[in-house]
């Protein structure tokens, strides 16, 4: 071998590339998951869950308890449960629902929205101290396959 010839190994398979890109989402968003539930917590805040549940009747207007244990993969009366405590801290009310009266839209009060308000900066903030190394260059550049991969999540096929 010369000084010259440099031993180049193939380049990982993209089953290997997709199982180390998995495996790290999965680590950041387990790390999400803990720092933002530590600061919840702290704060003397709701649990994430809750903060999930604001967070969908926050930015529709026909929710119900249906459709919330449906968006996050959990059973009705767990979906129940979670609803019964915000109502009980005066963050979300339910109403009517003039189509179906065996069910009612769940609305966040204002007390609700300023909840949400509060805890969507403590994420954009653990978010912002993750991607601190990143240099403008990389930040942009992942915005933007950010942002490919969630618009793929919405085209229709």
């Amino acid at each position: 071998m010369t000084k010259n010839s440099v031993v180049k190994s193939p380049p990982p398979r993209r089953e290997e590339v997709l199982r180390e890109i998995s495996q790290t989402w999965r680590g950041i968003k387990q790390h999400m998951h803990v720092r933002i539930s530590e600061r919840v917590r702290e704060d003397g805040a709701t649990s994430l869950s809750q903060c999930a549940v604001l967070g969908n009747i926050c930015a529709r207007t026909d929710m119900t308890v249906k459709k919330i244990a449906s968006f996050l993969g959990i059973t009705s009366p767990a979906a129940t449960q979670l609803v019964r405590e915000l109502e009980g801290q005066e963050l979300l009310k339910k109403v009517p629902n003039p189509d179906d009266s065996r069910s009612a839209f769940l609305l966040p009060t204002a007390a609700g929205k300023r909840h949400l308000a509060k805890t969507e900066k403590m994420f954009s903030a653990e978010f912002e101290k993750l991607l601190a190394i990143l240099t403008d260059k990389e930040l942009a550049e992942y915005a933007r396959l950010s942002t490919k991969i969630a618009t793929s999540l919405y085209e229709k096929k």
